[in-house]
């Protein structure tokens, strides 16, 4: 099992990193939290990682926190919950937030999430009451990678396009969050402060 990579950034975007490891170029997936805290390409990163194993296909996902990398396991123990759709909950909300939605069965909150429907939001509290209180439990932290204004704009925008929001949609969303909290806000905030706002429309 592959616990950690530690290399030279070679490519970055919203969901996948490219990471040289001994000559070779790793291509990984992660959430907005983690895609925040990356460096400037040709810089060294080291992330957490989980590797998923599939009878057509490796896939290889990156965290900066064990925190995330916990919650990961911990959402994609639920039937019918892939990675994918885990990294788009990690990336739509915090871990204490989860913890508490899932502790108080807030359906509301939890199917608010895009790809989230209320079926599987009433799987999540069900399957996952005895864990929400360990997830409640777990701390850490994620620094930010502190991009300009004007290409965080971007980046916002980007992230939301690939989380299924058009680009129209992804524009508001950004306006809203910037609004709200201020540009100078870390991009994994913005982010999940646009999520709030489109699924409220």
């Amino acid at each position: 099992m592959i616990e950690r990579i530690r290399g030279q950034l070679l490519e970055k975007s919203s969901g996948r990193v490219v990471i040289e490891v001994g000559g070779l170029g790793l291509s990984l997936m992660t959430p907005l939290s983690t895609f925040s805290a990356l460096p400037e390409i040709a810089q060294e990163v080291s992330l957490l990682t989980r590797l998923i194993i599939r009878e057509d296909n490796w896939d290889l996902f990156g965290f900066s926190t064990l925190l995330e990398r916990e919650t990961f396991d911990i959402l994609t123990s639920v039937s019918r919950v892939g990675p994918k759709l885990a990294l788009t909950v990690i990336s739509a909300i915090e871990p204490e937030e989860l913890a508490q939605a899932l502790m108080t069965q807030d359906l509301a909150k939890l199917s608010a999430i895009k790809g989230i429907g209320l079926k599987t939001a009433e799987r999540l509290i069900v399957e996952l009451k005895e864990k929400a209180q360990k997830l409640s439990g777990l701390s850490g932290q994620f620094g930010s990678g502190a991009p300009t204004l004007s290409s965080k704009k971007e980046e916002m925008v980007q992230a939301l396009i690939n989380l299924g929001y058009n680009r129209l949609e992804a524009e508001k969303g950004t306006r809203a969050a910037t609004a709200a909290l201020g540009p100078e806000a870390d991009l994994g905030q913005l982010v999940r402060e646009a999520l709030k706002h489109l699924s409220s429309r």
